[in-house]
């Protein structure tokens, strides 16, 4: 009884078999075709024979070859609930139709079921096929062939209209054949679900987002060097606060170059995110710098807080704080290491002595003291053909510490940096890296 139901239930799984490379694809299942046979087609939907699968592809070859662009021609079983559009620039944007840098990449895409047909052009050819014109080279003669079933002949003749297009001044040799071949039998259609809507790009709020993202974290950073001015105590540490140059600056703008991308990967529109990513780092620029200006005056009236009584405190001259520092203190001033203040209390006579790191002079390490300059000299240049070797002397300068150290160390050669030339041949099996922008025509048939 079970080796009955068991060979009664084959013809049902060798017919789903069959039909298992004709289901629903999602944009990161469709078969880059140079990758799996070297071709421009790829027929995840099975409307193409084999005769019109060499023919297509006879086209796309030509026009590489004679000027580099790519068009690829891909069918697809449905859109799995997607738009066409959004189907299309994925699929475009994974294969990286198109030579890097000139973008002149096409793809010509065909849903079986819901009877869809679009043409989306690459970033470099969307000022020679405007989406008025990619509507019409589909319109013509293409359209009709696919409303009649013939999915092989149509698509031939779109994929030729679109090529002589792309090549412009560049003659293609690309001929009817005598007898058209006979077309593939696609598969019955499903029942589909409702593709989603993709809402309409809106680059002028999404800059505002972003910008005002930006801003809301410039005025965050402002507040808190404000705080910290309030916290520190002492003129040196105060005024390294005030005039510093401010990290929330430098990420402002990086921010501002990302979100700039970011907006005008998902669209078109130039001109919106660059004014917007422009005017909020440079807001948030204006803001620390005014910051900064204001935090200088009420550094001129600052006067230490006496711990003792509360009262305002007055900081000793340089002339005369020098003779309050140690030997190793003034070392530390004056190799740039330390910067060190001496405040009196008028009213109750406490004394008072602040310390304030500086960058100029590292830690010792024999004395401990921030007195430890380096330099580096180069006693051999690096070039392409070999590594240089540099010399690096670090002295101590606090005249109670003898500590000195000299280690020499090889540098790398210089990269030799890649050529290419426009003529070029690439090696087969991928796309050119190519982007597209949006552009293009969706019909339905």
């Amino acid at each position: 009884m079970r080796m009955y139901r068991t060979r009664s239930l084959l013809p049902f799984l060798a017919i789903a078999a069959l039909l298992l490379p004709l289901a629903a694809e999602s944009p990161d299942e469709v078969v880059n075709p140079r990758r799996a046979d070297n071709s421009f087609v790829s027929d995840g939907g099975g409307v193409l024979s084999p005769e019109y699968r060499a023919l297509i592809d006879g086209v796309c070859r030509e026009l590489q070859a004679k000027t580099t662009a790519e068009l690829a021609v891909v069918t697809v079983g449905d859109l799995g609930g997607l738009v066409i559009e959004e189907f299309a620039e994925k699929v475009f944007r994974r294969f990286g139709i198109g030579v890097k840098g000139k973008d002149n990449g096409l793809l010509l895409l065909c849903s079986r079921d819901e009877r869809l047909v679009r043409l989306e052009v690459g970033y470099g050819l969307e000022g020679d096929i405007p989406d008025a014109l990619a509507s019409r080279l589909l319109e013509r003669e293409a359209l009709a062939q696919l409303r009649d079933g013939r999915f092989g002949r149509g698509l031939f003749l779109a994929a030729r209209n679109v090529a002589i297009q792309a090549a412009g001044d560049v003659p293609l040799t690309i001929t009817e054949p005598t007898a058209w071949p006979a077309e593939a039998v696609p598969p019955k259609p499903k029942n589909l679900p409702q593709p989603k809507k993709k809402g309409k790009w809106d680059p002028l709020r999404s800059s505002l987002y972003f910008g005002g993202g930006i801003l809301a974290f410039a005025l965050l950073a402002i507040g808190l060097t404000m705080a910290r001015f309030n916290k520190a105590r002492g003129r040196a540490a105060r005024a390294r606060i005030a005039g510093g140059t401010p990290a929330s600056v430098i990420l402002a703008w990086i921010g501002g170059v990302i979100s700039f991308f970011l907006v005008l990967g998902f669209g078109k529109d130039f001109l919106t995110p660059f004014v917007a990513m422009l005017a909020a780092p440079g807001l948030a620029t204006f803001g620390r710098l005014f910051t900064g200006r204001v935090l200088k005056k009420r550094l001129d009236s600052y006067h230490l807080p006496c711990v003792k009584c509360g009262a305002a405190m007055d900081m000793a001259a340089d002339s005369e704080d020098d003779v309050m520092l140690s030997t190793e203190e003034a070392a530390e001033e004056k190799a740039g290491g330390m910067d060190y203040e001496f405040w009196r209390c008028p009213k109750c006579g406490a004394d008072e002595k602040l310390a304030v790191k500086l960058g100029k002079a590292s830690k010792c390490p024999q004395c401990g003291r921030r007195t430890l300059k380096s330099s580096t000299t180069t006693l051999l240049a690096a070039t392409r053909e070999q590594g240089g070797r540099t010399r690096t002397t670090e002295t101590c300068l606090n005249p109670k510490c003898n500590y000195a150290k000299t280690r020499e160390s090889s540098t790398p050669r210089l990269s030799t940096p890649s050529s290419s030339s426009a003529g070029s041949s690439r090696p087969s099996g991928s796309f050119g890296g190519g982007r597209s922008g949006g552009g293009g025509a969706s019909r339905k048939f």
